[in-house]
């Protein structure tokens, strides 16, 4: 079962987990994109060119990230901050769905930038 793609109205915090990370090490970012601040926006994409959808799936207390190569029906696709995609293919999986990431805590966050929905990081050091 699916979590509800409906409209993000405050931050939505998804765990990462292992699977998540080791699927997104090998694959590459493409920037499609520009937020309302100019921030990069984009995809992740595999070695033959074709893309990966970041989707929430049901699992922990807000859902769980995953890759997905088809979009699954009933979810949206989220595009990624260029510091959200470098995060998820360079990070170790830490506790509590955290990641590790050049010597901070990371989770990956929702956000909604005017009808694109986003996934962008929060962390600390």
């Amino acid at each position: 079962m699916s979590i509800p793609q409906k409209p993000v109205a405050s931050a939505q915090k998804p765990v990462a987990s292992a699977l998540l990370l080791a699927t997104a090490a090998p694959l590459s970012f493409r920037a499609t994109s520009r937020d309302r601040s100019g921030s990069t926006l984009g995809v992740l994409l595999d070695a033959s060119g074709a893309q990966q959808h970041l989707v929430i799936e049901e699992g922990g207390q807000e859902g769980t990230w995953v890759l997905s190569s088809a979009l699954p029906p009933g979810h949206a696709s989220f595009l990624l901050y260029e510091s959200a995609a470098n995060v998820l293919r360079g990070g170790d999986l830490s506790e509590g769905g955290t990641i590790s990431y050049q010597g901070a805590l990371y989770t990956i966050e929702t956000s909604l930038d005017g009808t694109t929905r986003t996934a962008k990081v929060s962390g600390s050091v």
